[in-house]
Formats: C-alpha cells, structure tokens, sequence
C-alpha cells in the first residue's frame, strides 16, 4: 500500500486503518516500536529452576503425611463366625439382581459371541425397573438406620450390596459360559463333533479370554445405577438426618475401582488414571514411581513424615522382592 509519505508498506496499523475507512488521508503508519522489552529472561527459562530448587535455608512450607480411612463398626454385633459382620439381603432383590445381571450379561456379549445361538429365553434388562429397585433398597436401609439412630447400619448396608454385586457379576458371568457349553452338549455326540460346535466352543473360549473387559463394562454400569441413586435421592435423605459426618465413607464407597475384576484394569487405569508396571522387574511399577515421586518433592523443598507401620510394611515388602528376585 502506498502511505501518505511516499513509502511502501504491506501492513497497515489500526489507527491508518480506521482513518482510511472513513475517508481520511493522512494514512501515515507511525514507525513500528516493541511494545514489550525483556530485561531479564523469559519466565519459562528459570521459573522451575527458582520453585524446584528451593534456598538451603529456607524450611519447608509444606508437610506430607500418610493417612488412613476406616469405616466404623464399633456399636454392630459381630456375626457367628465372631469375625464378620452378617447381613441378610431381601430374596426378591437377590433373584431380581441375579436375573438383571445375566441379562445384561448376555445382551452386551450377544451380538460378538452368541450370534445365531438361543441360550435361553431372556428378555432385555429392564433398566428402568432395577434401578428403582436399587434405590428403593438403600433407601430402605437408611431408614432403618434411622429407627436405630446408628448410621453404621447403612454404612455395614453398602459395603454389603457392593459385595454382593461384584461376586454376583463373576457368577453370572460364568453361568453365561456353562449355559453356552450346555447349550452344546444337549444337541448330542454328533452334534459336538460338528463344525458348528467347533466355532461355537471357540467364541465361548474367547468370551472367557475377555471376561476382563465384559466385567468392567457390566461393573461400570452398575456402579453408575448405585451413584445415580446415591446423588439423586439416598444423600439427600441421608444429610437431613446424620449431616454431613459420614460423607467421606460414601464418597469412598463409590470409588469405581469397586466393580473391576480383582479390583484391578488395565484399560480402565490407561482411561482414568495412570497405567503402571505390573511385574517386579517393570521400571515403572508403582513402587519405583512412588519413589521417584517422594525425591522429587523432597528436592522441591517438601517435607515428607512417614508412618512407622507404612515404612515397616514397605521394607518387609522390598525383602520379599529381593528374595524372590533371587529366587528366579
């Protein structure tokens, strides 16, 4: 663009703009100048030297310390094997979850395993049903918690429902599998010998080679069911009556590690969190990170207090592996 003084220039500032738009001409560009100078360098270049490594005099502002939560029992009656707590869950709700969790089960491996092959007749879950069904057993035992003025009845309550439900996904799991090798074996000798019987005995092998990703697909579910009946309606119930005291224990209490297979996913850790080493030898296994971890804050100026029965336990823990390194 050719500027008022003769010069030449491609840009144009916001002023020059503005005066050229509404039929100005003076349209000259003053010289173009930083806005910003540096004097020192620029923050990224020695911010983290200045926070990681702190003055050797300077005392650590901040304290790490290991805790522990336990959930309270004290005023329940223990049960007859004098160790556990016993709890008696309503037989129609046991049947029903037994049914619901085959079911669904069932649908989610139906269109990969079962393709062509009729079980048994089952009807789709019904969601809506079992999930009314759930929330109207937690809400039967806060009130009973209520009754008994004791909040570690319903507490003793979902530790047990949590227990239930996660054994009664494996069993139903595995009922979907004896199902599929009956379903086999009642069509006779000759029909065993069969191809068709081959490629079925192979989907059920698969099947079972994937029963770490059914579980955690059916566990999630479920675990979403008892959140949604714990935030929507039981908590509500539960604040108006005990406060909020014992809102931590729920809160762990729906922690969704709950409903994996032994507790523990790969996939799900990749997802949601972070996926570590699983064998003693593994660079990155929880133990060595842990480690990494508590240096890095140390050298960040942290101070770190450790409980005398975690670092007891984690010794004893480092002499099993050195001794069956050694083993190996």
């Amino acid at each position: 663009m050719h500027l008022a003084d003769g010069h030449t220039d491609r840009s144009v500032c916001a002023t020059c703009a503005y005066s050229l738009a509404n039929g100005g001409t003076s349209g000259y560009c003053p010289p173009r100048v930083p806005l910003l100078a540096w004097k020192k360098p620029f923050w990224r270049d020695y911010m983290a030297y200045e926070i990681l490594t702190p003055i050797a005099t300077e005392e650590a502002r901040i304290e790490l310390k290991s805790y522990n939560t336990t959930i309270p029992m004290g005023s329940l009656a223990i049960g007859v094997d004098n160790i556990h707590h016993d709890v008696l869950l309503s037989p129609k709700f046991v049947q029903a979850s037994r049914d619901y969790l085959f079911d669904l089960i069932r649908q989610s491996t139906k269109a990969t395993y079962f393709s062509g092959i009729e079980l048994r007749a089952v009807k789709a879950p019904d969601n809506a049903a079992y999930r009314k069904l759930l929330t109207d057993l937690l809400q039967s035992a806060l009130t009973q918690a209520k009754y008994q003025k004791n909040i570690e009845i319903d507490l003793l309550f979902r530790l047990a429902l949590l227990k239930f439900l996660t054994l009664e996904i494996g069993n139903q799991f595995a009922n979907l599998i004896l199902e599929g090798k009956e379903w086999v074996r009642q069509r006779g000798e000759h029909f065993e010998r069969s191809q068709q019987a081959h490629v079925i005995k192979s989907r059920l092998a698969e099947l079972q080679a994937s029963r770490r990703a059914v579980v955690r697909g059916v566990g999630q579910q479920i675990a979403q069911m008892v959140a949604d009946a714990e935030d929507n309606v039981v908590s509500k119930a539960r604040r108006a009556l005990f406060g909020e005291d014992f809102a931590a224990f729920y809160e762990l209490l729906k922690n969704r590690l709950v409903f994996l297979d032994g507790g523990k996913d790969d996939v799900f850790f990749l997802e949601h969190y972070v996926l570590l080493g699983n064998y003693g030898r593994d660079p990155d296994r929880f133990e060595a990170m842990d480690e990494l971890f508590q240096d890095f804050l140390r050298d960040a100026g942290l101070a770190i207090s450790q409980d005398s029965a975690y670092t007891e336990a984690s010794q004893s823990y480092g002499a099993l592996m050195e001794s069956a390194a050694t083993a190996s």
